[in-house]
């Protein structure tokens, strides 16, 4: 009754926008995930423990950690990570993201006192790369590392102010500078004898935390993996429930069920198709009473989705299926297969069998190798594999919907246009399957 009148006077009003985030780490909208938070939160608390925090795209880990290191009130920068990139291009990133606290004093507000000399030596460097950059006939020059900008300095300049460094998505730069991290992280390790609160946490969308650091013994006992799952049924659910609540809207059980299924665990997909339900209601804020969403927005949210995504899965289909071997289109061979099994979850051997129906004397080493390559990053993992159960599934039921519908030549053949093959797309996807709270 409170949150009724609260609603109503406009006191608690959210933006859809801040609610449902597809696109930017969840904030008002944070799930819980309390034995993860307390396993990150321990290791972060922890001196000289340097943290990989590993799994599935869509998992989480940078929400997760954003979490983890605002309850403790951790001052931190995050810098990104590009295939093309060098660790020595990380390190000068990183550098740019302290200006705040040492040229606008940013850091006075916090009551931390930065040495004047630590503070003219931020300046020289600055100065330094200031002067490599230079814009002659429309032609722009990369900034070079000066000699004075170590990782060593790094650490300290990142110390003398408690900051922690979070590099995203490290799994995608090369193996060379995956070893290279090894020993800025047992840098940061040495140097937090002097400044207990700095440290580095790498994130990457692997299956092994040695995909995005390539370390040794030295670090293994300052050094903490944690993986992250992807996101259950019931945390896709309570995000739907949460957003609910925050925006005094009702979705109904059916509503709420399909979203869980083809969420697939990945919680932006979730965020994307529960905004687009909002949208097409006209719902852009906290209703002051509660409004019913309609289950007929659910087809309508989903052709939006997928014309949002549609040059993605393009691009993410015609790049899977250039990857082919000396004799065998093995990406096509594979999904095909798969699709063909009629199975959200298959086996190695499932596949292998299916394949040699159609190519009798096609290697097992083929399947093995290019089932591993589709479910990595490189892939954009395109496939999951589950160890438990040991079989594969698709990330993404839209994208697998997709292929279907381009592996399948009648569809296609009947499709005039592109908007053709996304209402076939639409509705593959909404054929009735059983959910986990259907029953």
């Amino acid at each position: 009754m409170i949150n009724n009148l609260l609603n109503f006077f406009g006191i608690h009003k959210k933006l859809l926008e801040n609610v449902f985030t597809p696109s930017s780490a969840a904030n008002l909208n944070y799930i819980k995930r309390t034995n993860l938070e307390k396993n990150i939160d321990k290791n972060i608390k922890q001196t000289g423990k340097q943290l990989i925090l590993y799994g599935h795209s869509g998992g989480g880990k940078t929400t997760l950690i954003r979490e983890a290191l605002k309850r403790q009130k951790r001052k931190f920068i995050i810098t990104g990570c590009l295939s093309s990139e060098t660790l020595e291009d990380l390190i000068v990133k990183a550098f740019d993201k302290l200006n705040p606290y040492y040229v606008n004093n940013t850091s006075e507000k916090n009551s931390i006192k930065i040495s004047s000399h630590l503070k003219s030596s931020y300046s020289g460097i600055e100065s330094t790369l200031k002067g490599e950059v230079s814009v002659e006939s429309n032609k722009q020059y990369q900034r070079v590392l000066p000699i004075q900008l170590t990782y060593e300095k790094l650490a300290e300049f990142l110390g003398a102010i408690d900051c922690v460094w979070v590099i995203d998505d490290f799994h995608k730069v090369k193996d060379s500078e995956k070893k290279k991290l090894a020993e800025v992280m047992k840098a940061f390790v040495d140097i937090s004898n002097d400044y207990p609160k700095v440290k580095i946490i790498a994130l990457g969308a692997v299956n092994s935390p040695r995909d995005i650091v390539d370390h040794t013994t030295d670090i293994n006992q300052r050094l903490a993996e944690v993986h992250v799952p992807l996101l259950s049924s019931e945390e896709i659910k309570s995000i739907l429930i949460n957003g609910s609540r925050l925006l005094n809207i009702h979705l109904s059980k059916t509503l709420i069920n399909s979203t869980v299924k083809h969420s697939n665990s990945l919680g932006s997909i979730c965020h994307s198709l529960a905004y687009n339900y909002c949208h097409f209601s006209k719902i852009d804020k906290t209703c002051h009473i509660k409004n019913k969403i309609l289950d007929s927005v659910f087809k309508e949210s989903i052709k939006e989705y997928l014309n949002d995504k549609s040059d993605t899965y393009k691009k993410q289909y015609d790049k899977a299926l250039k990857s082919r071997g000396n004799s065998y289109e093995n990406v096509k061979l594979i999904l095909a297969a798969f699709l063909a099994l009629n199975e959200d979850n298959v086996t190695h051997n499932e596949i292998l069998s299916k394949i040699q129906e159609e190519e009798e004397n096609y290697p097992q080493g083929n399947c093995t190798s290019y089932l591993q390559k589709l479910c990595s990053s490189k892939f954009d993992e395109i496939l999951r594999y589950d160890d438990n159960s040991g079989k594969y599934s698709f990330s993404n039921p839209f994208f697998k919907a997709y292929c279907s519908m381009k592996l399948d030549e009648n569809s296609i053949n009947e499709a005039k246009k592109v908007s053709d093959v996304f209402e076939m797309v639409i509705n593959e996807l909404i054929k009735h399957k059983k959910t986990p709270y259907d029953e």
